[in-house]
């Protein structure tokens, strides 16, 4: 017989609870599941009211059938610096018993791979959450040469974002930032899963989206055989990056 497939339970920010398009994307052969939190604004009051509802969420996952759990936002995550973050996951392994991680350590996973310590990062943050950002990122030795924020506070702006704006932006900032190792776009609503082949192509620098390496970090925790480096250099052969 197959091996099952598995079930990833997903924690997302808007309170709809939708699947990111991404998943499926990337991931056909596999299930996914979500529930939303309720975020309204990337604000860190919006922020403190919600994120105290994710085990419950990550339970109700868990009876679902999920076999692994993910918080999905990032900035929900890294807000109070990574101590807090490692206390979410650990937060999620023991109310459900399961792998879990979260959207901020996905992207430190992300980064780790191609060992970049020098990034530019472009955001859809206003100024005091890149401020957070860039706090958490230094704590694991990551120096941002150069942060560009897209200024969003409401997440309903979001899915109006373009790609071939998100585009001109990172290639606008990789030309202001000097000499880097890879460029982190951070936050998971923003749709760059067609980004990272074009720019990698043009940079020869690795692309790390919240988006996508969300993904990859949580269908990692159970383990994925199949090649998939059509999305990107985070899904190649470690052995060849």
């Amino acid at each position: 017989m197959p091996d099952p497939v598995p079930t990833f339970g997903l924690i997302v920010p808007p309170r709809e609870g939708q699947i990111p398009p991404e998943a499926q994307h990337i991931y056909p052969d596999m299930n996914f599941i979500a529930r939303g939190l309720g975020l309204v604004e990337m604000a860190h009051k919006d922020y403190d009211r919600v994120i105290a509802d994710t085990a419950d969420h990550a339970i109700l996952l868990a009876a679902s059938g999920a076999d692994a759990v993910s918080l999905m936002g990032t900035s929900l995550s890294f807000f109070k610096g990574p101590d807090f973050n490692e206390k979410l996951i650990s937060i999620l392994k023991s109310a459900t018993g399961l792998p879990a991680t979260t959207m901020s350590q996905a992207i430190i996973d992300g980064l780790a791979r191609f060992s970049a310590k020098k990034i530019a990062v472009l955001s859809a943050y206003e100024d005091d959450v890149n401020a957070k950002l860039c706090d958490y990122l230094s704590v694991y030795g990551i120096r941002v040469m150069k942060i560009a924020g897209l200024n969003i506070r409401n997440i309903a702006d979001l899915p109006h974002i373009s790609g071939e704006y998100l585009m001109a932006r990172c290639r606008e900032l990789l030309m202001q930032s000097g000499e880097c190792d890879a460029l982190l776009i951070s936050c998971g609503g923003l749709r760059t899963i067609d980004l990272a082949p074009t720019l990698e192509k043009e940079t020869g620098i690795p692309v790390v989206s919240s988006a996508v390496a969300g993904l990859w970090a949580t269908v990692n925790l159970i383990g994925d055989q199949k090649h998939r480096d059509t999305f990107g250099m985070l899904f190649a052969d470690p052995s060849q990056n």
